[in-house]
Order: C-alpha cells, then sequence, then structure tokens
C-alpha cells in the first residue's frame, strides 16, 4: 500500500506539472491509464509514446481551430467536402484535388478565382481557406476595400509597417471582390507593396485572389492609375498561378442543400 500511495502522489504531481505546461490531454491520458492499470502494465516507452502522440493531436486541432477563428473567413464553415458540382458550374475537380492537397502554399503559387456574381467563388475561396488551416497554414481573408480601409486606416494612425507585415506574413491571404470598386493611387502603392513584401524567414505565402475580372482587365484599370505599378501587381500575381474558373447560374437561384444531398446519394 505504502508504494501505491507514494505513486499516487508522484501522479498527481506530475499530472500538476503537465497542465501547467498546458500538456492536459498528456495529464488526462495519464490519469486514464492509471485509473484502468494499464500505467503499470504496459512497458514505459509506449505509454511516453500514447501520451506524446495524443498531445501532438490536441496540439494540431486547437492550432487549427485558432488559425480559422483569425482567418476571419466570411464563410467560416464552407468545407470543400460541401462544393456543388452540378455540370452547368464546369468546375475542374481535378484542380480542386490538386489545390486540396495545399502545395501550391507550400511552392507560393497563387490562384485567380474568376466568376460572375453569386455563381460560388467565395464560398470555395473559404473552404480553401479552412483545408489550408487545417494543414497547419496560417490565414486572411479580405475583401478588397475592407483591405484598403485597413491599410489607410493603419497608415493614419502610423501603424502602416506594422499592419503590413503582419498581413504579408500569412501563409495565405484571400482577397474577395478584387477591383470591384476603383482604386486610387495609394491604394494601387498599397497593392504594391503588399504583393511585392517579403515573409520572415522565406515562408511560403499564397493569395487566393476573387474577382469578376480576367488578368488583362486588371491590369487595364490598374494601369490608369499607375502603369508601372500595375505591371509589378499583376505580374506578381498571376505569372505563376492557376486560374479557377466558375461557370453558371448564380447559387442563389439553386436550392444548395437539395443539391448537395442529390450529390451525396450519387456518390
Amino acid at each position: 500500500m505504502r508504494a501505491r500511495r507514494t505513486d499516487a502522489a508522484k501522479l498527481t504531481a506530475v499530472t500538476s506539472r503537465l497542465k501547467n505546461l498546458r500538456m492536459t490531454m498528456m495529464a488526462e491520458e495519464l490519469i486514464r491509464l492509471d485509473e484502468s492499470g494499464e500505467l503499470y502494465s504496459e512497458p514505459a516507452i509506449d505509454i511516453l509514446d500514447q501520451l506524446t502522440s495524443l498531445q501532438e493531436i490536441s496540439s494540431a486541432n486547437n492550432t487549427t481551430e485558432r488559425y480559422k477563428k483569425t482567418a476571419r473567413l466570411y464563410w467560416p464553415m464552407a468545407d470543400l467536402d460541401d462544393v456543388l458540382y452540378i455540370p452547368d458550374r464546369h468546375i475542374n475537380i481535378a484542380m480542386v484535388d490538386k489545390l486540396r492537397t495545399n502545395d501550391y502554399i507550400s511552392r507560393s503559387l497563387n490562384v485567380l478565382m474568376s466568376s460572375a456574381t453569386g455563381c460560388g467563388k467565395t464560398f470555395f475561396a473559404c473552404a480553401f481557406g479552412n483545408n489550408a488551416c487545417e494543414s497547419q497554414f496560417t490565414v486572411r481573408y479580405f475583401t478588397m476595400v475592407d483591405l484598403l480601409y485597413s491599410f489607410r486606416e493603419a497608415d493614419e494612425k502610423g501603424k502602416y509597417v506594422k499592419f503590413l507585415n503582419k498581413v504579408a506574413n500569412t501563409n495565405l491571404i484571400i482577397i474577395d471582390d478584387f477591383l470591384l470598386t476603383t482604386a486610387e493611387q495609394r491604394d494601387v502603392e498599397y497593392l504594391y507593396r503588399l504583393v511585392n513584401s517579403k515573409t520572415r524567414k522565406n515562408k511560403p505565402r499564397s493569395f487566393i485572389i476573387c474577382s469578376q475580372l480576367m488578368p488583362a482587365e486588371m491590369y487595364t484599370r490598374l494601369s490608369t492609375v499607375s502603369p508601372s505599378l500595375a505591371d509589378g501587381i499583376i505580374n506578381r500575381l498571376f505569372a505563376k498561378s492557376y486560374t479557377f474558373e466558375i461557370k453558371g447560374n448564380s447559387m442563389r437561384e439553386i436550392d444548395i442543400p437539395s443539391e448537395l444531398q442529390r450529390q451525396k446519394n450519387s456518390q
């Protein structure tokens, strides 16, 4: 009995230290193993492997949830498994599967998502954003209007460089409604500095640009403000990029839940 009480005291001390180190999952599993008797019947290395594996999974899940919250996605629950693949949309499934691997982020390649209004490019972009978070990449979503407003506000408060660095060091930057509104000279300068900025420690960084426009049309709009900056922006964003086009009617005209259920039933 004396040895068992000593073990219990040690167990309490160890679990307390683990919790102080924020290794809660390890502490809880250690208590469970003690209660089941497995703690004293399994080799120490196997116990350690089990504890650290559970803690690693828990930490990754917590990081994913934190990244998703920070991303501020327009559709926070968007999921690639909930994409509607009706024929009229002409979605390139092979490209979806390729982008799903997040290899484009690791290689710092960009994605242009183009479609008419209401065809679902924002949902798709947010689904790719969540998918990136699940692979432990940081993500930020902006509409172009909000991004430029944030730059202006930071500039006026003398915090421009700090804000630029914070955004620039994100692994995946999603800019929605790109060039939907007219850009002023300082707006084009903000965009140029963002897309041409360097990341810390050569971290990978990619952009998903959602727009109704193709690069040639974007260049025309930007060049009316600054031809030289337009060259820099368009070249940096689209010289090496994937073009993901969605066609068909507005998704607002479709009974999405019914179509999704029909799609899942046919799989």
